[in-house]
């Protein structure tokens, strides 16, 4: 019966964006939006509503009692070996730069603010839930920022000036919207005084992923992928089996157990991040492979969150 449940939280928890994720392509195979309108739906997503989203995610966020400054030294430091060790990867086994920055992206940027906190509730209850609220904080800005450093890194033939990079990262709205945030909590603004602007924050950033799901079921297609079928799986390998065992297993060694193991599993475990997509179309890479990588990710997750759950369990690490 446990197991049966555990199935059933992971099929829960990914089913949903599967289903936006089809619609979008059922849409754009009845011919009801076309290339340049899902251009001008990818920048209004990614300008206003991802950006939306990630200031009301940091804004939420507290330092309470669930602050874990061993899990969160563990997770940054994690996150940054994931990313040296995915170039190192993607630069032996893709000879195409564009291809390059989305391999890299897709390995080491998981659906976090997504999937956390349904599965660490349905995990742990709410000692997991005020963990994962925390390390929403952290973990989206660093991942934000490690992607716009990715991406204008491979964006070109060429390898690109740091003055480049540096001016991608300012220039970026999601990480505009997390400096925003921060200066608002360190200024002590209560925003949600006035009813009306957190209902329309709230309902701004609730509509960010389903649009973003939605534009990318709708820019999927199979021909794209043609030649970066490998790329495709070599990432998929990556984020959803490779990535989250070299981190459990660092993890349970370094003694962690219970919800911050499980937040660990999440934050390695979880498929791509849908916003990649939409970064990667704004900055510039293969769009097509990192629209497959985001669709294969979260159609497999489901079985390998399951597994990760179901071995854990079995270990008696949660």
């Amino acid at each position: 019966m446990d197991m049966l449940h555990n199935m059933a939280v992971a099929f829960n928890a990914v089913l949903p964006s599967f289903l936006i994720i089809a619609v979008g392509m059922l849409i754009r195979r009845r011919g009801l939006v076309g290339e340049t309108a899902l251009n001008q739906f990818n920048s209004v997503a990614f300008r206003v509503f991802l950006a939306a989203q990630l200031f009301k995610n940091v804004y939420d966020s507290s330092v309470d009692e669930s602050f874990d400054l061993r899990l969160t030294v563990f997770i940054v430091t994690a996150v940054l070996l994931a990313v040296a060790l995915a170039a190192l990867a993607a630069g032996r086994l893709e000879p195409l730069r564009e291809r390059r920055g989305v391999m890299i992206q897709g390995i080491f940027r998981s659906n976090f603010v997504l999937l956390s906190l349904p599965l660490m509730q349905s995990l742990f209850g709410d000692e997991g839930s005020g963990m994962v609220s925390l390390m929403i904080a952290v973990v989206v800005p660093l991942f934000n920022v490690l992607a716009v450093v990715v991406l204008e890194s491979y964006a070109g033939k060429e390898k690109t000036s740091p003055q480049k990079i540096l001016r991608g990262i300012v220039k970026n709205p999601l990480i505009d919207a997390t400096v925003l945030a921060l200066i608002v909590k360190l200024l002590g603004l209560d925003l949600y005084r006035v009813s009306a602007l957190r209902s329309v924050l709230t309902s701004v950033a609730g509509a960010a992923t389903p649009l973003c799901l939605f534009i990318l079921g709708a820019s999927f297609s199979l021909k794209g992928l043609e030649g970066g079928a490998r790329s495709l799986w070599i990432t998929t390998a990556g984020k959803l089996l490779v990535l989250p065992s070299l981190a459990l297993t660092a993890a349970a060694a370094l003694g962690f157990r219970g919800p911050a193991l499980g937040v660990i599993m999440i934050c390695f475990g979880c498929p791509t991040a849908v916003s990649s997509f939409n970064m990667v179309r704004e900055i510039g890479g293969d769009a097509d492979l990192a629209a497959g990588v985001v669709v294969v990710t979260t159609a497999l997750s489901c079985l390998t969150l399951f597994g990760w759950i179901v071995l854990l369990k079995t270990l008696g690490l949660f």
